[in-house]
Order: C-alpha cells, then sequence, then structure tokens
C-alpha cells in the first residue's frame, strides 16, 4: 500500500488533470489565453493578436463556441476579451451573455482581431495572445498545455517567466506512476480520500443526458438511442456505452454551455475515461465503492 504523502502526491496530480471545461479546449484555451492578456492590459483592448501552432489552429477553427451559436476561432477571442476570466481555467466563458455575444461580433467586424501560424515554434500546443489599448501593450503565452501560462507581461515589463526549466521553479513535480501503482493507489486508498471522483460521473453523464434532449452536432448519442437503430445495432451494455459517451462529446463539440470533466486538458478525454464506466457499473450494479475504484482507476490511466 503506498504512503500517506504518496498518496497525497497522486490526489493533487488528479486535482490538477481532471478538471471541467466548458466547449471544445482549443478554443477555449485560446479565449483563456486572451483573457489573461485583457486582464494584464487592464482594459477592453482595441486590437488583439493571437499568435498558434499549427495543431492548436487546426483543432480550434472549426468547433462551436459555447453560448453563441457560432463556430471558430474569432469569437472565442473576442468574448475571452470581454467577458472571460482566467480563474475559471477551461470554464473560462462561462459568463458569456448575448449581449456580450453582440459585442463579440461588433468587434469581429470592426477587423480588431488578427489569428494567425506562429510559424518559429516546436511546441505543439503553443498560443501567444498580444492585446493593445491606448499606446499600451500585454502578451500572454500558453504552452505545453491547455491552461498552462509560461510567459506574461506589460509594455515590456516581464511580469511571469516559466519559459525554461529552470525558470519554472519546479511548482509541480512529475509523479512517478506505473500502472502497478495506478492499480495500488485506485484498489487500495481510503474510499474517502477517492470520493471526489464521483464527481465525474455526475458532469459527465448530465451533459449526456443534456445532449439526449437536445439537439446537438450530428446528434451521434441521440441517434444511437432510437427503436430503429437499436434494431440495427441491438440493445446492450455495449451500445449504451457508445450512446451516452458520443452524446455527451456531440453537445461539448457543437458549443453548448454544458460542463463536462475534462483529463489532461481533453473534454472528449475526460468523457471517454469517465461514462463507459459509468454506464457499465449503473448496468451490472456495481457498489459505490466499485464505482469510486472503477473511475480512479480510469482516469489515472490515461
Amino acid at each position: 500500500m503506498l504512503s500517506q504523502a504518496e498518496r497525497n502526491q497522486i490526489i493533487d496530480l488528479i486535482n490538477r488533470e481532471v478538471v471541467p471545461a466548458i466547449g471544445c479546449t482549443e478554443p477555449i484555451a485560446v479565449a483563456l489565453c486572451t483573457a489573461r492578456a485583457a486582464e494584464t492590459l487592464g482594459g477592453e483592448p482595441e486590437i488583439i493578436t493571437v499568435r498558434l501552432s499549427a495543431n492548436i489552429l487546426k483543432n480550434a477553427m472549426g468547433v462551436g463556441i459555447p453560448g453563441t451559436g457560432m463556430i471558430g476561432l474569432p469569437i472565442a477571442v473576442a468574448l475571452g476579451a470581454l467577458v472571460g476570466r482566467s480563474e475559471y481555467q477551461l470554464e473560462v466563458l462561462r459568463d458569456v451573455t448575448p449581449e456580450a455575444v453582440e459585442r463579440g461580433r461588433r468587434m469581429i467586424d470592426g477587423r480588431r482581431i488578427a489569428i494567425c501560424l506562429k510559424e518559429d515554434v516546436d511546441e505543439k500546443l503553443y498560443i501567444e495572445a498580444e492585446a493593445e489599448a491606448a499606446g499600451h501593450r500585454a502578451v500572454a503565452v500558453i504552452a505545453g498545455g491547455h491552461t498552462s501560462f509560461v510567459f506574461v507581461s506589460r509594455d515590456g515589463e516581464t511580469l511571469l517567466d516559466r519559459r525554461t526549466p529552470a525558470a519554472g521553479g519546479g511548482e509541480e513535480e512529475d509523479v512517478p506512476l506505473t500502472l502497478a501503482r495506478v492499480w495500488d493507489f485506485a484498489m487500495t486508498s481510503p474510499l474517502d480520500e477517492l470520493r471526489f471522483i464521483l464527481e465525474t460521473s455526475r458532469l459527465n453523464k448530465a451533459a449526456a443526458e443534456r445532449s439526449f434532449a437536445g439537439e446537438f452536432g450530428h446528434c451521434v448519442g441521440r441517434t444511437l438511442c432510437c427503436d430503429r437503430e437499436r434494431k440495427v445495432m441491438g440493445d446492450s451494455i455495449f451500445t449504451r456505452i457508445l450512446s451516452y459517451t458520443s452524446a455527451a462529446c456531440d453537445a461539448r463539440m457543437a458549443g453548448a454551455m454544458i460542463p463536462v470533466m475534462s483529463n489532461s486538458g481533453s473534454g472528449n478525454q475526460g468523457i471517454a475515461a469517465t461514462l463507459p464506466v459509468v454506464v457499465y457499473a449503473e448496468e451490472t450494479h456495481a457498489s459505490e465503492e466499485q464505482m469510486i475504484r472503477a473511475l480512479t482507476l480510469s482516469h489515472l490511466t490515461v
């Protein structure tokens, strides 16, 4: 059995990597970076320039933005600057209103937003937001992780710089995990230390059930529930796992204002780590303890 110190280290890791998120991770991370730049600037930017790695640019352009009925990066950037709060992390756009969306549209129409490829960067995940107003300039950079700020400056003064390992200061040490240690932790830790993982079940199952009641994206999850599809696919634990998992992803990718529990910066990854376990546990009448330990094992394995 792991020591209390080792267990605490792993619990801290889960709490860092398994967090609520609203919307597709890439454009939300761009909104988060823009929000931090605007906060650092101290007011509404007149001009926003966003420079992105190719992977972020590719993944963020064609997905829905929560609360807007729109797709793509420009509205995510605008809303990050106007109403985003960086303290919300991947829920940065939770305060979006119709009025904010209209202000965002005007910002886009006024050509106040520029989005381009960051050419000279090796990071697959790199977001740089530059906000300017009244002769002042603020820059925020996320790199390596969707919420990992590595650089912030205002008017040339560096406020944060973690762009090199030495500058990072070792704030978050890597937790040495093997599958054997993950199994040991999940199976032997006191249940009360793990009970918090049930929030992944509550959030992600609620997202799937909201998706069943509406029309989100291609409605894959809802389609798998209909009588005609059941005659083709059958009515089994497996098809219900497919239905719940894809339904939650449908809602998230369509830009629904529905939070999901992400894993390692990915909402879909969090959904996939959660709902197959939840559906199987419920269908087989597993105990709460079995559910908790299985969810812990699943999320840590991811």
